[in-house]
């Protein structure tokens, strides 16, 4: 079991949470974002893509009951400037989904330059796009990579649904400040039209009644209808992406994780960036992008000259947007209820140091009616917070009165929690994205329970030697009963039990899965795809000349032909040496003690070894620099300061918590990651340069030649050293 503390810092005596244990139902989904739990027990699930899943507990089946055509960044042009961070965001149940079958989602229009609120039927179990009624059209910008789309929906127990909007804004040329440029032709870098505008639904927490026909407003929003400037549907104004909301369900009290700037330190410009957890018990402005933190103030920056100007009054913030269509003087801002920076916090060193991705989970307390409790019966009460990029758990103990009285990490070593809900049998649903950034296809949902739960055994699913239609479980208890299941489309069927099954003639499905049970523990599930995968088209690669054996630093001719013919710019043709060892991972690898030391420092949060991500690819970063003198030493002032601009937009987080001999063990491993590697990108014809020959090389092995594109099946083949 993995290693887990539990530690609260603001009180003396506080009793600690249990430790979670973790059990994977489902992996191999594709950038899942959120999830709801409905009444039955099942559990929905939608991905950023479009596709809706439906998740039985008991059986371990998964169905796709849904596809929404939704704006989204695809891997056919993952470098696009528009629909930066737009897809299918959100989904919540209505609250008397059990007679109207209705559900809500929040989705990026496809055509339309709008990110949706709309209300839909399921009919059979599916999703019915014709059933679709429209609540709210929140109009956006699309171009010049704007990111920030919120997307969490929530119901309170009065039936009010609360929906999260990003501020839509370019965060990336304000040096991880404010995104405040008044310039004539700079909107989408202005989050003062969208955040700190009250006529203006981004950067919000929306509360609404739906009814039939719409929605109405509820009393106590923050500008009351019928006010000039102002649109009556704002609970939370102030919001630069707020990604994951939870509601008291005994007080009404809203809390949301806000996902910061990526400033690292304060300077003339402003507060360094600061992750917030925030409560709010009436509605209120949170004071984005004019304030942040513990109401820290930005000064007013002239984006043409560089120079910052008057400071912002946290108690009467001026909104002076040439762009603003709302209120000049705002509402006071309210300070967070928890902040953190990427350096280690003062006021809550628990949260430790790294990159920041702030959500709030569900409200926790003990329930002795409960089958499961994440806490012992004099644990008091709180709410979950998790981060996506630091990978931990945290309770926030709260008093009556819902004060902050301690934290405590309660799991940590997660890879990126990304929404995280409770059962009504106390215990949690949580989705993990996966180990990537865009196009991730490592999702899972993870069930998590307390750590005195005894978990049931662990299964795999094994094809019968010379049979096509038998397959065999193995576990490795033997005290479980073994039922097994067929998924045709969204239905599933029971074919028998036992450690082994045959499937009948008439058997014909997607996925077989075994689940197993003992009366005591939560049950375990294997699955087995019994489809064959559509096959992508190929890629040939040819060696032009001499073809049997090749040299260090020898030159090689190539010519690369698909059908249809991939795009040049799309192309990577690698040679990389492969000792003749007799083990080869199938592409560069770091050492298993550095991927240890990467992954305490949350450094795979951003990057992969040998593709790109967030970040670059830790091989790219190689074939960059290998040859650079003094990279290493370069390199580290990167890494420990951040910045952005050598691969693109995105910032990249300071990691103020890396040592520099942690640092200096990191960057010596990955500048050694290309030793005997060549790569060209952007061509299907020309000329490859073998590498020279590595410190490590043998006078034998083999060269792997290998050709990729975004959407072919690669080339790959190997050839002898000569």
């Amino acid at each position: 079991m993995r290693k887990t503390l539990s530690i609260f810092l603001l009180c003396i005596g506080a009793v600690t949470a249990a430790p979670l244990q973790q059990q994977t139902i489902i992996d191999g989904l594709h950038d899942p974002m959120s999830l709801a739990i409905a009444p039955d027990g099942d559990i929905y699930v939608v991905e950023r893509e479009g596709k809706i899943l439906r998740i039985h507990p008991d059986t371990g089946g998964v169905f796709e009951i849904g596809n929404l055509a939704v704006s989204a960044l695809r891997a056919s042009d993952p470098k696009s400037d528009t629909s930066v961070e737009e897809g299918l965001q959100g989904i919540a149940f209505d609250p008397d989904f059990e007679k109207n079958s209705r559900v809500f989602l929040y989705y990026s229009h496809p055509q339309r330059r709008v990110d949706r609120l709309a209300r839909f039927h399921l009919r059979d179990g599916n999703l019915d796009p014709a059933s679709e009624q429209v609540l709210l059209d929140i109009p956006l910008e699309r171009d010049n990579r704007v990111c920030h789309h919120g997307g969490s929906i929530r119901f309170d127990a009065d039936g009010l649904l609360y929906l999260s909007v990003g501020d839509n804004t370019n965060p990336f040329a304000s040096d991880g400040y404010a995104p405040i440029d008044n310039r004539a032709d700079r909107a989408e870098w202005d989050a003062q039209r969208s955040s700190g505008n009250t006529n203006d639904l981004r950067g919000k927490i929306l509360r609404i009644r739906p009814t039939e026909t719409g929605y109405t407003i509820p009393p106590g929003n923050l500008f009351p209808m019928g006010t000039a400037k102002t649109r009556p549907e704002i609970y939370i104004m102030g919001c630069r992406n707020p990604y994951r909301t939870t509601i008291n369900p005994k007080t009404h009290t809203l809390y949301w994780g806000e996902i910061g700037p990526d400033a690292d330190k304060s300077s003339a410009k402003g507060p360094a960036g600061y992750d917030e957890i925030n409560q709010a018990k009436a509605a209120g402005n949170y004071g984005w992008p004019l304030v942040i933190a513990n109401n820290q103030p930005y000064p007013i920056v002239d984006f043409a000259t560089g120079k910052p100007g008057a400071m912002i009054d946290p108690a009467a913030p001026i909104n002076r947007s040439r762009r603003n269509t709302g209120l000049t003087t705002l509402p006071p801002a309210q300070p967070a209820f928890i902040w953190y920076p990427y350096d280690a916090s003062k006021e809550f060193p628990i949260l430790g140091k790294s990159g920041r991705c702030a959500m709030a989970g569900p409200m926790l307390d003990y329930d002795a009616k409960r089958p499961y409790n994440l806490l012992p019966p004099n644990g008091g009460h709180g709410l979950l917070t998790y981060d996506w990029s630091r990978g931990k758990i945290w309770f926030a103990k709260l008093t009556d009165d819902e004060k902050l009285q301690s934290l405590a990490i309660i799991d940590e070593d997660l890879t990126h929690p990304m929404d995280l809900q409770m059962a009504t049998d106390g215990s949690l649903w949580m989705i993990d994205y996966g180990p990537e950034w865009w196009f991730n296809t490592k999702g899972k949902v993870i069930h998590l329970f307390p750590s005195s739960t005894q978990l049931g055994p662990k299964l795999s699913i094994e094809p019968v030697p010379e049979s096509d239609r038998s397959f065999t479980v193995k576990s490795d208890k033997s005290s479980s009963t073994f039922n097994w299941w067929l998924t045709s489309g969204t239905t599933e069927r029971q074919l028998g039990s036992g450690s082994t099954i045959i499937l009948p003639p008439d058997a014909s499905g997607s996925e077989l899965r075994v689940v197993a049970s003992d009366g005591k523990s939560p049950h375990s599930f294997a699955r087995i795809s019994l489809l064959k995968a559509e096959a992508l088209p190929e890629l040939r690669l040819k060696l032009k000349g001499k073809a049997k054996a090749f040299s260090f630093g020898e030159s090689v001719a190539f010519n690369i032909t698909a059908d249809p013919q991939p795009d040049p710019a799309q192309l990577t043709v690698r040679a990389r040496y492969i000792p003749a060892t007799g083990h080869d991972a199938g592409g560069p690898q770091l050492p298993t003690d550095i991927q240890a030391l990467i992954t305490a420092n949350a450094c795979f949060a951003c990057h992969q070894v040998d593709h790109n991500s967030v970040g670059p690819a830790y091989s790219s970063v190689s074939l960059k620099y290998r040859k650079t003198a003094g990279a290493i030493d370069t390199l580290k002032a990167k890494v420990k300061m951040g910045g952005k601009g050598v691969w693109g937009e995105v910032p990249m987080p300071p990691q103020i918590a890396l040592s520099d001999r942690d640092a200096d063990t990191i960057l010596n491993a990955i500048l050694h990651l290309a030793d005997g590697i060549s790569e060209i990108k952007g061509s299907s014809a020309g000329t490859l340069q073998l590498p020279a020959r590595p410190a490590t090389a043998t006078s034998s092995g083999a060269w792997e030649f290998s050709a990729e594109a975004p959407g072919y099946t690669a080339a790959k083949f190997r050839i002898p050293l000569q």
